[in-house]
């Protein structure tokens, strides 16, 4: 099993490097190597060939030796020991991704914001968004110049209720586990300026908001009283603000958190699917976040 990192030629030594210290702290926590790989075009048919072709593959292999080269020097340098270089030509980066996670039996896949996020948050691009509803591995996003300690130290699980939110529980146990590290169940809860007045004299989305907090609450409670085996129960907390955004950075959060969201039920099984509440805790997070596949029984798919 190899933790895979998909790595773009294009970007240089300067860019953002949070993909390459996400992908060097799940290998350590998972004492996995590490793939790097990147994706490049098809070679034409041979009797198209020419000669600008043929030195812009030569430029194009330069360019990825290199950036091979320093993502080797930086995960060598994060502790990394085993490190693996993989170039796959495809039709597509996602589809070369897809292709090398199967042939290099990926543990996760993990990917580096786009360049238009802003710091320290993640938005995805050209290379994630399909990921994001057909990896059939789970996604690990580094937020863009993000920075943290070499391995994750908790788990928050994001938690809506037990019908939704069972499989993802289920998938935080099960990587805690395997990486001795502590579970969080957090619950978001936007809330909106008031626009309707209500009987009760406060504002109707301040009403609707204190009732799902409330349902909530109760489901999390049963959720931990139900919990069972070696590993300690985790520990609940509750983000309310304004917005998602306000929501997440309600919930305090700590160098070495991973956020893990499941996939939605109406996406396919054995695939990341993510649906639109978990799209906005997505862009919301502060933090790397782990985005797990459906399994064929409604279970989250771990590799």
């Amino acid at each position: 099993m190899t933790v895979l990192l998909g790595l773009e030629a294009a970007e240089h030594s300067g860019g953002d490097d949070g993909a390459l210290r996400l992908a060097a702290g799940l290998a350590g926590a998972d004492g996995s190597p590490v793939v790097v790989t990147t994706v490049v075009p098809l070679d034409p048919p041979h009797a198209t060939t020419s000669r600008l072709d043929h030195e812009y593959r030569q430029w194009r292999a330069a360019l990825t030796a290199t950036r091979h080269a320093e993502a080797f020097t930086a995960l060598r340098r994060a502790g990394v020991e085993d490190v693996r270089a993989a170039v796959v030509p495809a039709s597509s980066v996602p589809a070369g991704l897809v292709e090398s996670a199967h042939r290099y039996r990926a543990r996760v896949l993990v990917l580096g914001a786009a360049t238009e996020a802003p710091a320290g948050r993640f938005a995805a691009g050209s290379v994630a968004e399909p990921l994001l509803h057909s990896s059939p591995v789970p996604l690990a996003l580094a937020p863009r110049a993000w920075s943290a300690p070499a391995e994750p130290t908790r788990l928050t699980c994001t938690w809506a209720d037990a019908a939704r939110s069972t499989d993802a529980l289920s998938a935080t146990r099960a990587l805690a586990e395997r990486w001795g590290v502590a579970v969080r169940l957090a619950t978001f809860v936007p809330e909106r300026a008031a626009l309707l007045p209500s009987e009760t004299g406060l504002p109707l989305e301040h009403v609707v908001s204190e009732d799902w907090a409330g349902q909530v609450q109760g489901s999390l409670e049963h959720a931990v009283a139900d919990w069972c085996g070696p590993w300690p129960a985790p520990e609940t907390v509750q983000g309310r603000g304004a917005g998602w955004a306000g929501a997440v950075a309600a919930v305090p959060w700590a160098p070495g958190d991973v956020l893990v969201l499941g996939s939605s039920r109406l996406g396919p099984a054995g695939r990341v699917f993510l649906g639109s509440t978990a799209t906005k805790i997505l862009r919301a997070a502060t933090v790397p976040v782990l985005v797990v596949p459906r399994g064929d029984d409604g279970a989250p798919r771990l590799a």
